[in-house]
């Protein structure tokens, strides 16, 4: 039984690699009206995401994850997978 909910392929720092998803919540847009909310936040709405990068082989690659310098790729691909 995998602590994962969602596994992908991936590459950091052109490294291939796998992307495991420990926890994952999506806030939608709270109105479309952006004078009633109070921040941007509510206005686009946002994720929380808890993920680990691991070897190809699916164990935690800590050197691997220290070489992510901007995860909004990352991020951006968990966010499609899962809606």
């Amino acid at each position: 039984m995998s602590e994962f909910i969602l596994t992908f392929d991936h590459r950091v720092a052109g490294i291939p690699c796998q992307i495991g998803v420990l926890s994952y919540q999506h806030y939608p847009p709270v109105s479309a009206d952006p004078r009633a909310c109070h921040s941007d936040l509510e206005y686009y709405g946002y994720s929380e995401v808890d993920y680990v990068v691991l070897d190809r082989n699916g164990r935690p690659a800590e050197w691997l994850q220290r070489k992510v310098s901007d995860d909004s790729g990352i991020v951006d691909e968990i966010n499609q997978r899962m809606r």
